[in-house]
């Protein structure tokens, strides 16, 4: 309200003008007189020759090329292998140094007398009084017959019989693992 008025007018441009220019062009070439035909015979072999030389240094630098990443490929399995059989050799090495220890130390375990006296230290065990051995050639077939009837007789004395063993091998059992370890219980199974 209390605004001027304002005039609205768009703004007048001058005609665009083609900025074209004329360009001369040289005058056309006169035709070069052809060569004669031995001329053109000797710069077509002349080609022919380059061509072939240059198809024959590609193919030689192409052939050197293969023939080098062959070499490089197959030098680099060659050290890849010598380490790795290195690495191998040397854990062969050392898994025999590991299996001589251990067939050392089976030997010291297994001496009578370090067993003897292991025995006599930890299980207050001392030497039998007698030794009575049995044989498969003493029992006669009759004598046989006479410790089957026997059984037979006495089951009550049997069941005894089978407790008494059962602890017996239970005692067995744990003095051979004092004695030897672990070791001599799997040599034993």
């Amino acid at each position: 309200m209390g605004q001027p008025a304002r005039r609205i007018q768009t703004p007048q441009t001058a005609p665009r003008v083609a900025r074209l220019r004329l360009v001369d062009t040289p005058p056309a070439r006169a035709p070069r007189p052809r060569a004669d035909a031995a001329t053109r015979t000797r710069a077509r072999v002349e080609e022919a020759r380059a061509r072939s030389l240059f198809t024959g240094f590609l193919i030689v630098f192409l052939c050197a090329v293969a023939l080098g990443g062959a070499r490089v490929t197959l030098t680099s399995r060659a050290a890849e292998f010598a380490v790795g059989e290195s690495r191998l050799a040397a854990d062969i090495k050392q898994q025999r140094v590991a299996v001589d220890q251990l067939e050392v130390d089976r030997s010291a375990l297994s001496t009578p007398s370090r067993i003897a006296g292991i025995a006599a230290t930890s299980m207050s065990m001392g030497e039998p009084k007698s030794v009575k051995y049995i044989s498969s050639s003493d029992v006669d077939t009759t004598d046989a017959g006479a410790l089957t009837s026997q059984a037979a007789d006495v089951t009550g004395a049997s069941a005894l019989q089978k407790v008494v063993d059962a602890v017996v091998e239970l005692s067995a059992g744990e003095a051979q693992s004092l004695l030897v370890g672990d070791l001599g219980l799997a040599g034993s199974r």
